[in-house]
């Protein structure tokens, strides 16, 4: 049996919990007994495990070290915040975490090319035992077109929101936007997410009293997302931090133009070079990059040419099934 241990409470939906149902899926595929633990169990239960998948190297330091006591290899998945955010962190403790969980792994998994060197700049371990797997989505309904001109726009935000999403910089870079536009083509901002930090979301609430171009639409069934992304005109993903990112990969499957920040797991999965990219944290050129995209046909046909040969159009299903197996060999399982 394979165990995957996510972070994640059932009634939660994150990156892990999607990932960690994607993961169990694709074993099951391979022909192994998979048991998904989500949110973390207190006392390891080891017997009858072949091997672990462990998402989040800082929250899930001690179900490693209780696994490897056990003998039992461990696949840790670097997830995002704790690459980019925990490994480095002057709190001590979440430093020491992350760093012990990667030297104890039998085998790392990261989820985008850049990943690969992300992590050797912040640790010592060998190549060999590191494996990109890009993430996969399943089948979104396509747009019939890259861009239409017309009188009305939707633009769209797909994260849970939290701070490491960039919500703020989006929303108020979309409000600079508006202010330098003809007041005849209208433009709308939809948030799409549940809300993780309550904290923050009265702050972009109080951003945003009196403005009616911005709303927040509460998370939506994935069958359900699958069938409304390609009703909007664009993806703003404006995060500080990402593992993955799977918005970026659901929002090209389903053919959408995207702007996003400059960090490393979108450069990666866009290209360094891709038009799209925005300065991150930048509300002023977020407000740019729009204002580019929707009123420069030079720039749309360069963002579709990118986007048609970029990282994340290699993702599929069957790849990143393949690329498990290799995890899987690599450990001897």
């Amino acid at each position: 049996m394979i165990k995957i241990y996510s972070p994640t409470r059932d009634n939660i939906v994150t990156g892990n919990y999607v990932t960690a149902e994607r993961y169990s899926y694709h074993l099951q595929n391979l022909g192994y007994r998979v048991f998904a633990c989500n949110g973390f169990e207190e006392k390891v239960n080891a017997e009858g495990v072949r091997c672990a998948f462990v998402l989040h190297a800082e929250k899930g330091f001690h179900i490693i070290k209780e696994l490897v006591a056990k003998n039992v290899p461990v696949v840790l998945v670097l997830t995002g915040t704790d690459l980019y955010r925990d490994i480095i962190s002057t709190n001590n403790s979440k430093k020491e975490h992350c760093l012990r969980s990667v030297q104890l792994a039998s085998a790392i998994v990261v989820l985008h090319e850049n990943a690969v060197s992300d992590l050797l700049k912040v640790v010592s371990v060998p190549r060999d035992r590191i494996f990109v797997v890009l993430q996969s989505v399943v089948d979104f309904k396509k747009r019939s077109f890259f861009f239409k001109k017309k009188n009305q726009y939707k633009i769209l935000l797909l994260s849970n929101i939290r701070k490491e999403k960039g919500v703020i910089v989006a929303i108020l870079g979309f409000l600079e936007f508006q202010k330098n536009i003809d007041a005849r083509t209208k433009f709308t901002l939809d948030h799409i997410g549940g809300v993780l930090d309550q904290g923050y979301f009265k702050k972009i609430t109080n951003l945003l009293e009196g403005v009616k171009s911005v709303s927040f639409l509460g998370s939506i069934e994935k069958e359900k997302l699958q069938t409304i992304l390609a009703s909007y005109d664009l993806l703003l993903h404006s995060s500080f931090i990402e593992g993955g990112s799977l918005v970026i990969q659901e929002a090209h499957n389903a053919g959408l133009p995207i702007i996003a920040s400059d960090i490393s797991c979108h450069t990666a999965l866009l290209g360094s070079a891709y038009v799209g990219l925005h300065s991150v944290g930048s509300t002023v050129d977020v407000s740019e990059k729009l204002h580019t995209f929707f009123f420069d046909e030079l720039c749309r046909k360069q963002m579709e040419k990118q986007l048609s040969s970029c990282p994340a159009a290699g993702s599929t299903l069957g790849k990143e099934q393949e690329e498990l197996s290799k995890v899987l060999s690599y450990i001897q399982v």
